[in-house]
């Protein structure tokens, strides 16, 4: 059975861009209808009226930015993903602490928009029968007081390598698994993790804060962990840089 296809809403105030960013989608064989707004005021008409999977913001905007944006169909009851496409840096280590799916650089590639497009997609898979399943692959299993609880892998800031096994924290504890952390690496890919350490793993939709160290090396804070610093390896800073557009 084949899956539906994304019905998604393009917001920029330069209207150039959205165009050329609704054309670029029209060619994605995994989107269907693509609609289009100027500012704020009209996506959240648009999508106070349902039906979109999916939201392309441009970060700078008159009135109403688009990480502010973000907030606000953040709070939506059945909010659509986020993707923010800019031309400016500066903003991506916020826009993945908003859970954003993707941070699109301008101008945008077809072949890049075709990642997002996929991201996208596997974002959605939940969504598409088998509930059980889905419901199971968004929580991880965690031993806590004696008892297996399934914790929501949203709310995981880190893991952590812990002799055989790993620890995960998130703003209410910390919790061993079974699993290895290059297991766990595995296991929580598409979930927004990433390797920055031999023996951290950090789901970078928490982070808050990057700080040089020394040598090619980061500091990471994370929100809800404020007595925890994260380090990134020389080893790894690359693969930090390269997903925060830094």
């Amino acid at each position: 059975m084949s899956r539906q296809r994304l019905n998604v809403l393009v917001v920029d105030d330069e209207a150039p861009a959205r165009d050329e960013l609704a054309f670029l989608l029209r060619q994605q064989e995994a989107v269907g209808r693509v609609a289009m707004a100027a500012g704020a005021s009209e996506c959240v008409d648009l999508l106070g009226r349902g039906g979109f999977d999916a939201v392309f913001l441009d970060v700078r905007m008159p009135h109403l930015d688009g990480l502010a944006l973000a907030r606000v169909i953040g709070r939506m009851v059945q909010p659509p993903h986020v993707v923010f496409v800019t031309a400016y840096e500066d903003h991506a280590v916020e826009a993945f602490g908003l859970a954003a799916v993707d941070y699109l650089m301008k101008p945008v590639r077809p072949e890049r928009l075709g990642v997002t497009i996929g991201r996208l997609t596997r974002a959605m898979a939940p969504l598409d029968g088998h509930a059980s399943a889905a419901a199971l692959e968004d929580r991880i299993a965690v031993s806590a007081r004696g008892q297996i609880r399934l914790l929501p892998i949203s709310e995981v800031r880190v893991a952590v390598a812990d002799g055989e096994g790993a620890s995960v924290l998130t703003q209410d504890g910390r919790y061993h698994v079974r699993q290895s952390l290059h297991e766990l690496e595995h296991r929580l890919q598409g979930h927004g993790f990433l390797r920055v350490h031999r023996g951290y793993l950090v789901n970078m939709n928490h982070v808050s804060s990057i700080e040089s160290f020394f040598n090619g090396t980061y500091l990471l804070k994370l929100s809800g962990l404020r007595d925890l610093t994260v380090p990134v390896s020389r080893r790894h800073a690359a693969d930090l840089k390269s997903a925060i557009r830094l």
